[in-house]
């Protein structure tokens, strides 16, 4: 893994993002895309029990992308100054194909588990929202622990998961996860696919200093 010392740049392709996404596919974000439904079908509820509407699209799409953005650029930073310098630095075709799964497949899928189904679920079960809220981010943060990510990383998963809850509880109107789903993907795709090119500028900056 390409560092700010380093010379030598790790460059990854779509092959390299696939073997560890399909495992990913199959292990986590199918199960949980499973279970919010699996609720609704027990307990007789409508989809809009786990955020599934579709209420007031421009003012969603413009929450999302303005609040998409400012998460993405802190993101970016907090990877860069925080967690650390390395980086690996995809090709234009495996940055596509990255940002994709980030922003159509795992961002939804973790909205619908963590902020649809279990934020919903543990209020209806304890009758206060906090419990909810409370519950639901605590797990979001901590379950990146199982996937190794060092308690830097786990820290700003943490702040981004306040600000995702933020958004989704405080949209005018029912709960709608569109917002939020496009929040939540453009902030993973800067901390774990953008932010590597962020990186690399930064670095590629400093070498052209150097010289």
């Amino acid at each position: 893994m390409s560092s700010s010392r380093s010379t030598h740049i790790v460059r990854t392709h779509i092959a390299d993002s696939w073997r560890w996404m399909w495992p990913d596919i199959l292990m986590r974000i199918i199960p949980m895309g499973l279970v919010p439904f699996l609720y609704l079908g027990v307990f007789h509820l409508p989809l809009s029990f786990l955020g599934l509407t579709l209420h007031d699209v421009p003012l969603a799409l413009m929450v999302g992308f303005g609040v998409g953005i400012a998460l993405t650029a802190f993101a970016a930073l907090y990877r860069m100054f925080i967690v650390g310098p390395w980086f690996r630095r995809p090709t234009l075709q495996d940055q596509i194909f990255q940002s994709i799964f980030y922003l159509f497949l795992n961002a939804p899928v973790e909205e619908l588990f963590f902020r649809g189904f279990l934020l919903a679920a543990v209020t209806q079960w304890t009758g206060w929202l906090g419990w909810g809220w409370l519950v639901s981010t605590a797990v979001y943060t901590l379950y990146h622990r199982l996937g190794k990510w060092s308690w830097r990383s786990v820290a700003g998963v943490g702040f981004a998961g306040i600000v995702f809850s933020l958004v989704y509880l405080l949209f005018p109107g029912p709960h709608s996860l569109l917002a939020v789903i496009i929040v939540h993907g453009m902030t993973t795709s800067g901390f774990l696919s953008w932010g590597d090119e962020v990186l690399y500028q930064r670095w590629r900056y400093r070498q052209t200093r150097i010289q």
